[in-house]
């Protein structure tokens, strides 16, 4: 069940979203196989610190975040992945690993400008058992995301 915070939020927010559910997966991929979706549909957050700030950097599941193309994208010098345990009380109530990039976790959201293209994408529902399928642009529009070319880069 996705957590209430979440769902409230989606709704006040005027986002029109249809809720998944899977069986648990943890891989951002195996989400896409879940849902019978290309990996390019997923939306994949990762939590960065930049210059000691939180922000979420969000690639499609078949990518990793090009750290180097966030630093030049928002000036930082120091851009760093940042470990679950570090972060997971302010995504509450969601499971670690499951946070929707979403505004509601008062963070700037930097996403991979070829998710833009997609005219709906996945992404977890904070919990590795429910997903959001969303808008693209709606999405985009409400959460002041900045599209970043060259954020995601292909998993080697």
């Amino acid at each position: 069940m996705i957590p209430e915070r979440i769902e409230s939020y989606l709704k006040a927010r005027h986002l029109g979203f249809e809720h998944r559910l899977h069986h648990r997966t943890v891989p951002a991929q195996m989400l896409a196989a879940a849902e019978h979706v290309s990996g390019a549909r997923v939306a994949k957050t990762v939590v960065v610190s930049l210059d000691g700030s939180l922000a979420i950097a969000v690639v499609p599941a078949t990518e990793k975040v090009d750290l180097e193309a966030l630093a030049r994208a928002t000036g930082s010098a120091s851009v760093q992945i940042v470990p679950e345990a570090s972060f997971a009380e302010r995504f509450w109530p969601c499971e670690p690993g499951a946070e929707p990039p979403l505004g509601l976790f008062g963070m700037p959201i930097y996403v991979e400008e070829t998710l833009s293209a997609e005219p709906s994408l996945i992404m977890r529902g904070g919990t590795h058992e429910d997903a959001i399928s969303i808008d693209t642009s709606a999405w985009i529009s409400s959460e002041h995301v900045r599209l970043v070319k060259g954020l995601g880069i292909v998993r080697q």
